[in-house]
């Protein structure tokens, strides 16, 4: 546990309530993660369970266990007597947890299957009763630990569990578990999992540091509407505001302020527990499969190609689940994969690998999905360049056409600034405080050091390592003020003048479709979204929309052969987005909600405006 391990444990010794805050990999890792966090030292820790996850016995059970569900009078409005009482109870509960000193574990992502957000409201609920008791003095402060869980493949269990739909059953969850053990132990094909816990955090420091950067933010349609019809160029350099997550009675009973807090800490913890996550051997070999060989590949060249991948995971600061003998190791996540993937012996000794068409390549893309958070800076930076030479470079031209053209530095953060508001919160993961040239030079520096760029000298300019830099290196200073608005503005005025092209190194064509790749799912899924306005039923429900649209992926899926985007995550991903860009209009029926077409975007000619912005980013 490294640096994190020994703030626990003088944490334990100073008597600070820890309140650890968990992704959410399966519905098991409410009762597996207590078991591996005791046997660290850390005590019996008390759960904050989703009522839906479980089926009333088990509900029962874990009750008697010390587990925590919220009472479904507590989601009553703010003027129902219930409604108060079921939250004060809870609240007193809480506070009762805290000073007692034992251990309490939130869970801050949505149950696996949910087509939701992957914030998960119940989890920012908890969160509110635990920064309430703080503010109101019950305790000084608490230490909030970032908790991370990764599984090479998910423990074995029937696959009904893991939709929200299915709760899980007092059996289905112990037979889960004892399965999950007797591979721990050997008595089966064994399955890795990784518990990572980051750098914990003082609730009271973060509460005063997040208050003093807190800016102005503005809407989606506010930030890219106008640049999707053409109507202006210049991107506002301006926090996004997005409220996929709901809000449910105990963080509505907060005030304003305090909901944004706890909205804010939600992202914070959630990105550190991303970045500590270990990355399996499982998502590198899927990439490799998805982006590389969909064809077909040779074990002994993917020997080369998993060691290069893994190198490169680990040089930009992230663990790997994973250790041994490097062809016994691919073996072994081969015979993990085997459901999606057909594995041919040769005469030489050698083994092909195949991976199966259909719902084995979508499996697969769901695995190299966890590669996203380690590369995401430079597959940001490769589609923001991609979006840059189209229309200046034949879509089908050879490499070297793309090393001619000259890229400025303003250029280049114009279009990580599109794609920084275009993508979902929840996918950036970007710190609250982080400002926009911040993130903009960050993405532009990874480009450089991975040899995608080379910085150019242009009559008139400094070169890129010329001392001048160190003027420019003290702009990448996070701003305390928080003011997005008029210092980054400066910042982007003084980075004119430096301008670079793209490398011809032999490697760079691969390993920058590689990167573009890794965000063409959702790109595409935009694009399809965009394509399917005029064809599409509206007025509908969102969840009847949504299966129209994941229909439609699923239909070019098989006639393309290109099964990323068969995810119905992507789907409601997708019109979400086109609601917060004023593409899709939300109104109120009798009913229930209703999605309609936008007057705007009614006609053809801004549907394929809309559509051309999206596919300006994807590479072929």
């Amino acid at each position: 546990m490294g640096q994190a391990g020994t703030s626990l444990w003088l944490s334990l010794e100073q008597g600070s309530p820890l309140v650890l805050l968990s992704t959410h990999k399966t519905l098991l890792d409410g009762i597996l993660l207590p078991f591996v966090l005791l046997s660290q030292g850390l005590g019996v820790l008390c759960v904050a369970w989703d009522s839906r996850v479980c089926s009333p016995a088990l509900r029962a059970l874990l009750r008697k266990l010390g587990g925590l569900f919220l009472p479904s009078e507590a989601n009553l409005s703010l003027d129902s007597s219930e409604g108060l009482l079921a939250r004060a109870v809870v609240q007193v509960v809480i506070e009762q947890l805290l000073v007692s000193g034992q251990p309490l574990l939130i869970f801050l992502e949505e149950p696996p299957g949910t087509l939701g957000p992957q914030l998960s409201a119940l989890g920012q609920a908890w969160l509110g009763f635990v920064v309430r008791a703080v503010q109101v003095g019950i305790i000084p402060d608490t230490l909030l630990v970032p908790v991370a869980v990764t599984y090479d493949v998910v423990p074995d269990a029937p696959c009904e569990i893991y939709h929200a739909s299915a709760p899980l059953g007092l059996w289905t969850g112990a037979l889960a578990v004892l399965r999950s053990l007797c591979s721990h132990l050997g008595c089966s094909r064994q399955i890795c999992s990784r518990v990572h816990l980051a750098q914990p955090f003082s609730l009271q420091e973060y509460t005063i540091s997040a208050r003093s950067c807190w800016g102005s933010r503005q809407t989606l349609e506010q930030l890219l509407q106008p640049i999707v019809l053409g109507q202006c160029t210049a991107v506002p350099d301006t926090e996004k505001e997005q409220g996929w997550t709901p809000i449910i009675g105990p963080l509505l009973a907060l005030k304003e302020e305090d909901q944004l807090l706890v909205r804010r800490l939600s992202h914070h913890v959630l990105s550190a527990s991303v970045a500590s996550s270990a990355v399996m051997s499982t998502a590198i070999m899927a990439t490799l499969l998805l982006f590389k060989h969909q064809k077909g590949v040779f074990l002994s060249q993917l020997l080369g190609e998993f060691s290069w991948l893994t190198e490169e995971i680990l040089l930009r600061g992230f663990d790997v689940g994973f250790s041994g003998q490097l062809r016994s190791l691919l073996q072994h996540t081969l015979s993990l994969l085997r459901a999606h993937v057909a594995l041919l012996r040769i005469r030489q000794g050698d083994l092909l690998v195949v991976p199966r068409p259909g719902p084995g390549l979508a499996h697969l893309a769901r695995l190299s999905a966890e590669l996203l958070p380690v590369f995401l800076s430079e597959a940001v930076g490769a589609c923001a360049v991609r979006g840059l030479l189209v229309g200046r470079v034949p879509p089908q031209g050879p490499w070297e056409l793309q090393g001619i053209e000259l890229l400025s530095q303003n250029e280049l953060y114009r279009q990580i600034l599109l794609l920084m508001h275009l993508l979902p919160q929840e996918l950036l993961l970007l710190q609250p405080c982080q400002s926009s040239y911040c993130y903009c030079q960050e993405v532009l520096d990874r480009l450089i050091q991975c040899g995608l760029l080379v910085a150019e000298e242009t009559p008139g300019s400094r070169a890129a390592c010329d001392t001048g830099r160190q003027r420019m290196s003290r702009k990448l200073l996070w701003k305390p003020s928080g003011d997005f608005t008029d210092s980054d503005s400066d910042d982007f005025e003084e980075a004119e003048g430096w301008y670079f092209r793209v490398s011809e190194q032999l490697r760079c064509p691969d390993f920058f479709l590689s990167l573009c790749r890794l965000l063409s799912p959702l790109l595409k899924a935009f694009t399809q979204a965009a394509a399917f306005l005029c064809q599409g039923q509206l007025p509908d429900t969102e969840s009847g929309y949504t299966k129209q649209l994941f229909q439609l992926l699923q239909a070019t899926a098989q006639k393309e052969g290109i099964f990323e985007c068969v995810d119905p995550k992507l789907a409601i991903r997708a019109i979400w987005t086109f609601r917060d860009l004023g593409v899709l209009q939300q109104i109120p029926r009798p009913a229930g909600p209703r999605l309609h077409l936008s007057s705007t975007f009614a006609s053809q000619d801004n549907q394929e405006k809309l559509e051309q912005f999206f596919r300006q980013f994807i590479c072929s």
